[in-house]
């Protein structure tokens, strides 16, 4: 087009000689090939049931047991949150509300603010004083 809209410009597409993304795939299999047996006893479980199944086999390389356990494990436990702890005017009322009763909570247990929780093995408090 005279305009400059649309049409054939130089450099642009796919530079010869690359490899796509799909043949790339293809040259390096990630997973192995599943017998065909193996796949019809597999279609009536979740995705999670085969995760776990890869999981737990033992003769699997264990680089792919891992990548298994990894992205089974959302599935079953929280993510932690890590960050530092939000300023007062970050919170919203409630967040607020309960920092405060935690804190009130804290002040009337009585304990010292700068000694750590007593340790305890089998309900025996153990003194780690290093003093």
């Amino acid at each position: 087009m005279a305009n400059g809209w649309g049409g054939r410009r130089p450099g642009s597409g796919r530079k010869p000689g690359l490899v796509s993304r799909r043949a790339l795939a293809r040259a390096n299999p990630k997973l192995p090939d599943i017998p065909a047996t193996q796949h019809r006893e597999s279609v009536g479980l979740m995705p999670v049931d085969l995760l776990l199944r890869a999981v737990r086999d033992e003769t699997l390389d264990m680089p792919l047991r891992l990548a298994a356990a990894a992205k089974a494990a959302p599935y079953f436990h929280a993510r932690v949150t890590v960050g530092p702890p939000k300023a007062a005017f970050e919170m919203s009322d409630y967040e607020l509300d309960a920092a405060i009763q935690r804190e009130k909570e804290y002040i009337a247990s009585g304990r010292d603010p700068g000694r750590p929780e007593p340790s305890t093995i089998d309900g025996e408090v153990i003194d780690v004083d290093t003093e």
